[in-house]
């Protein structure tokens, strides 16, 4: 549903992921920038209704999930047929709770489909560890890349590391800026089927002067406005009259 569609957008974002979504509620031109965003590869999550994910065609998707299954077990392959086309490998993956879990089972077997395999949700600790691990290996491989210089000027901040390590009470601080640096990783640039990063083309501010009271839009330059000879007369220190100074 539209509303689901919204939620699950909302908490990827919040969670620092990079996800948009389509669905009905969105106007022709948005829809378009969404779809512009994942044919260039630069949208890592789409979050889409049935209607609004069924006349559109993405090439080369890895993985399809299932936020909830579909009361039409014919709608369930129409969502995991998404991905693995032409010949390529995919997974689909459909999260479940309760019953839903037999009802995934009975589709499974209307479609003859035997490579189904269930996998319990990983748990918060789970999702830490992993976290954990990606930042280590990330800061270390930033840590290796840095010049002698670099290395020296960072030195002066290792007893503030220690004494914050150390003080119970500081730990908000730095889970706070080891949070701002996993988030600046989750918001790098996709890596394209070569291997480089793919940049996302921006619009180039426009020159157009915003309406009267409006503020501008951030990076949009107010055009100069025309001088005047009462603008010239203020220069020299008073208004123009038509009468000698």
């Amino acid at each position: 549903m539209r509303s689901t569609v919204h939620f699950v957008t909302v908490v990827l974002k919040r969670f620092g992921y990079d996800a948009d979504e389509l669905s009905s509620d969105l106007a022709q031109g948005a829809r378009e920038k969404v779809m512009a965003r994942v044919r260039k590869g630069t949208l890592r999550f789409l979050v889409a209704t049935d209607v609004a994910a069924r006349g559109i065609d993405i090439p080369d998707l890895s993985h399809v999930i299932q936020y909830e299954p579909p009361e039409d077990p014919e709608l369930y392959i129409h969502r995991a047929g998404r991905t693995g086309r032409v010949g390529a490998s995919g997974t689909a993956i459909t999260l479940v709770a309760g019953m839903e879990q037999f009802a995934l089972k009975s589709i499974a077997r209307s479609f003859n489909i035997t490579d189904l395999h269930e996998r319990t949700v990983p748990t918060d600790e789970d999702v830490e560890g992993i976290v954990a691990q990606r930042v280590v290996a990330s800061l270390e491989a930033e840590l290796r890349s840095r010049d002698s210089l670099e290395k020296e000027r960072m030195r002066r901040f290792i007893p503030l590391g220690r004494s914050l390590a150390e003080a119970e009470e500081e730990s908000p601080l730095i889970a706070m800026l080891l949070d701002e640096y996993y988030q600046r990783t989750l918001q790098a640039a996709p890596l394209s089927p070569s291997g480089e990063q793919v940049e996302e083309e921006k619009e180039a501010p426009s020159e157009e002067p915003a309406p009267e009271g409006r503020p501008l839009p951030r990076g949009q330059k107010k055009r100069p406005r025309r001088r005047t000879g009462r603008d010239r007369g203020r220069e020299h220190g008073g208004e123009r009259t038509g009468k000698p100074a």
